[in-house]
């Protein structure tokens, strides 16, 4: 079932289809932790259905069954991959099942496996070769491209032509984290869907459906900048455990002692993980310095924050701009490079807290 604060953009899709108002692509701009890839996939299903309807697809049409069961000939989908996944074939593939997972290891993964992605010259070639056949159950074809911001120049370039003229009876919908991340030539032509954040009640509902509330549920929608699927994710790995010791265990560094426990705590984390933490941590102190009450701020309780408050911040502030660097660098920091780094940091941060 279609999450909640989806709907409302796959109805405006359902009705411009059923009204004739769809060109041959659509563009669905928006980040994946809040459902970007089950809503392109939604469409493409309702795209593919015999017995399409307001209501949405039918689900018992050929089309839905091959599709459910990831067989259906006239659906197919490039995803970004490395050079050695494009040569194992998971480029492209026509399981839809395959994509719903992508991002759900991006918070805790190990580095290896946030290595640089992107959607390849070579995977939008079979795209093109696919989209040139005739389709087989009637209904049209329907492709999607996820994380087609990834797409370099000459990817790009090779799908544009058919981007901007679809055989007839063909969606392309492509997905990317923002509208300005796709070529101006790619976004006129398409009809376009900008996801946007689910209200924190529809955010902590969701959580609580699935058996996590009060505090756990703050402390991981926190971490995932308010992203309900991205909090799922954080809670299954255990990050939001993770999260609250390691800031108790900064507390205690802060107050004069060793910080060897500290660096062993992040240094368990991949550092898409590390980021993650300390960047919401400084944010926090941030916001509990400018005045925001402790309800407000999930990682932070009574104890941490009388500790914390004493860094300076200035040091916060350049911490955040550090944890910025190191976001972008992650994937790419040396095996070695992360206990050193985050030494070094943790100095940087707690050194004028004793004045």
């Amino acid at each position: 079932m279609l999450k909640p604060w989806l709907k409302e953009s796959f109805n405006d899709f359902t009705q411009a289809c059923l009204q004739g108002r769809l060109p041959g692509s659509v563009i669905i701009a928006g980040r994946p932790e809040c459902g970007v890839m089950e809503l392109a996939l939604e469409c493409a299903r309702f795209y593919l259905c015999a017995n399409k309807s307001p209501a949405g697809a039918c689900g018992q049409c050929e089309g839905c069954r091959t599709f459910a069961a990831g067989a259906n000939p006239d659906f197919l989908m490039v995803r970004s991959s490395t050079k050695d996944e494009e040569d194992a074939g998971q480029d492209v593939v026509t399981n839809p099942a395959l994509a719903m997972h992508d991002n759900d290891g991006f918070f805790t993964a190990s580095d290896t496996a946030v290595l640089r992605r992107s959607v390849r010259i070579g995977s939008t070639r079979r795209l093109i070769e696919w989209i040139n056949l005739s389709h087989t159950l009637g209904q049209g074809k329907a492709a999607v491209i996820n994380d087609a911001h990834t797409m370099p120049e000459g990817a790009a370039n090779s799908i544009l032509k058919t981007f901007e003229e679809p055989p007839s009876q063909t969606l392309i919908i492509v997905t990317a984290k923002s509208l300005d991340a796709l070529l101006p030539t790619i976004r006129s032509r398409a009809y376009k869907i900008v996801l946007k954040d689910p209200k924190p009640e529809i955010a902590s509902a969701y959580l609580a459906q699935k058996g996590y509330q009060g505090p756990q549920a703050a402390v991981a929608l926190a971490l995932a900048a308010q992203a309900p699927l991205g909090a799922e994710v954080i809670l299954e790995q255990g990050l939001d455990v993770k999260a609250l010791e390691i800031v108790s265990l900064l507390s205690q560094t802060v107050k004069g002692g060793a910080d060897a426990a500290l660096i062993d705590a992040l240094s368990s984390l991949p550092a898409q993980g590390q980021v993650l933490v300390l960047g919401e941590l400084v944010r926090e102190l941030l916001k509990y310095k400018a005045g925001f009450k402790l309800e407000a701020l999930p990682l932070l309780n009574e104890q941490s924050a009388q500790a914390l408050v004493r860094l300076p911040a200035d040091h916060l502030f350049s911490a955040l701009q550090d944890l910025q660097h190191f976001a972008v660098r992650a994937p790419f920091i040396p095996p070695r490079a992360p206990l050193a780094l985050l030494r070094a940091w943790g100095q940087a941060l707690t050194q004028g807290s004793n004045r």
